[in-house]
Formats: C-alpha cells, sequence, structure tokens
C-alpha cells in the first residue's frame, strides 16, 4: 500500500508569490486560517472573505450567486501536497472526499487558487455558492457535508543522513493534537452549497510526488460556510438581523453507479455556461 501511494500522481498548480493577509475595515476576523505552516481562505472577487469564530470552527459568510475560489499558501521549505474537498467531494475527481486522493502540489513558500471541481487537465467547473438541494454533492446524492471546505496537508518526503546518535537516549516529542478531523453535525439552517458551475480555464500539469507520512496529513484546516441567515441561527450574533426560521428537509438523490473516473463527473443536466 505505501509503494502504490507514493507512485499516484499528484496535480501541481500554478503556484504565485504569497500574499500578504488582505484587511478589511469592519468586517471579520482579517486572517487566512492557519495549521503551522500552512494556510487556507476563501476568495471572493479576489477578496478574502471575513472569517468568524464559534465553538471551535472557523465561519465565513457565502452569498447566492457568487463564485469563489480557495487560497492555499505553503510558508514551509519543502513542498506540500493539499487535498481538497469541498461539500464532501473530492475537488479533482468528485467523488466522496478521502485523504488518498491525489493533490495539487505547491514549491515551498508557494501559493495557489482552486477554483473549481477539475474537469481536464485545463478546466474546472467554478465553485459557486447556490441553494442546497442544487449543490454538487446534493445532485451526487451525498448532502450530508454541505457546506464544508477541507484541505489536508501532506509534505514531501526528503531523505536525509543519518546522524550519530548521542550518549544519552532522546526523549520522544509529544504527539501533536489533531485538528479539524471530526465532522460537524448538521444543524438544520444550511442555507448554501457549492454547484458544479460554468467551466473556466485552470490548466494544471502533473509531477512526481513522495508524502512523507503517505495516510495520515500533516495538518488539517476546515472551513465551514452558509448564508447570513444560517450563521445567525448557529449564533453568530455580529451577523443577526431577523429571526431565523427552519428550512425544510431535502430528501437526498442517489444516482446510479458510474465506474470511477480521473476529474470530477457532471451532474445531470449540468450547462457549461
Amino acid at each position: 500500500m505505501r509503494s502504490y501511494l507514493a507512485a499516484i500522481p499528484a496535480i501541481v498548480a500554478g503556484a504565485v508569490l504569497v500574499a500578504a493577509p488582505r484587511h478589511v475595515e469592519g468586517q471579520g476576523r482579517p486572517a487566512p486560517v492557519s495549521y503551522g505552516s500552512y494556510e487556507m481562505e476563501v476568495m471572493v472577487g479576489g477578496s478574502a472573505r471575513p472569517e468568524y469564530q464559534l465553538g471551535g470552527q472557523t465561519y465565513v459568510e457565502g452569498r447566492l450567486g457568487d463564485r469563489y475560489t480557495i487560497r492555499i499558501a505553503n510558508h514551509d521549505s519543502r513542498r506540500v501536497e493539499v487535498v481538497v474537498a469541498v461539500d464532501g467531494r473530492d475537488a479533482i475527481d468528485g467523488q466522496p472526499a478521502s485523504p488518498s486522493k491525489r493533490g495539487y502540489v505547491l514549491p515551498p513558500y508557494g501559493s495557489t487558487e482552486i477554483d473549481g471541481f477539475r474537469l481536464s487537465m485545463n478546466d474546472v467547473a467554478a465553485f459557486r455558492f447556490t441553494t442546497v438541494p442544487d449543490s454538487y454533492a446534493s445532485r451526487m446524492g451525498t448532502p450530508w457535508n454541505v457546506g464544508q471546505i477541507t484541505a489536508s496537508f501532506f509534505p514531501e518526503r526528503m531523505i536525509q543522513r543519518p546522524r550519530p546518535m548521542p550518549p544519552i537516549a532522546r526523549r520522544s516529542a509529544p504527539a501533536s493534537e489533531s485538528r479539524g478531523g471530526a465532522r460537524p453535525e448538521r444543524d438544520g439552517a444550511q442555507g448554501l452549497g457549492t454547484e458544479f458551475g460554468e467551466r473556466r480555464w485552470s490548466p494544471v500539469h502533473e509531477t512526481s510526488f513522495v508524502r512523507a507520512d503517505p495516510i495520515s496529513p500533516s495538518g488539517r484546516v476546515t472551513i465551514r460556510y452558509n448564508d447570513r441567515r444560517g450563521l445567525c441561527a448557529i449564533g453568530i450574533e455580529a451577523l443577526c438581523e431577523w429571526r431565523p426560521r427552519p428550512r425544510p428537509y431535502v430528501a437526498p438523490y442517489y444516482p446510479p453507479y458510474e465506474p470511477p473516473r480521473r476529474f470530477a463527473p457532471p451532474p445531470s443536466g449540468w450547462q457549461e455556461d
């Protein structure tokens, strides 16, 4: 299993220089969500969405119809592979999310913006806020993780020369605390999902990559999103302007089985533009 995972090709995205966090007056926390040397933030119209903290979770407000991108930054001195999932669906092949999936490779001190579910090596279907029933996850029969964006980080394996052991046995470092691994429960007020949007030009190419740990990521970052009514309903009072109302239950649709694909399969009735 180790050699198989190591041989899986990763996808490298065109990286750009690391930009400083944008500070927007009167909005939520301007800094991106980070884990060690890695950062993630949700971008709309070239600006980072303000973030709100509640119950150990990070939330951003989305607006129906807005296109968004996911900005990932690597501040480490070695390459890192990042596996991105939106609403519980992998951003590359569109299947149910798993850390074992191939991801995007960022160079040292590099960053990139992931702007949709990948259709091919050259195109994506744009991320766009929509209603929960019209979200890609709901249309593919998995609506229970709608409203969640997760990035799992796998640093590259580095081959180092062995060092002589000191005369006194070294003490093992304490295990790092896990973060963002638990699945948050649906609160019944989720008002937004992510659409399998219009086709957009977003070229990538494949590269070789060997994970330092092929199974467990060194860090995981999660951002939850919702509309203003839904965020108010869970207790983010800064956004409350009306009394929240319960939303009706929408039964999931389960499509027929299809063989695995290299990239994300469009939902039934998808229009490219």
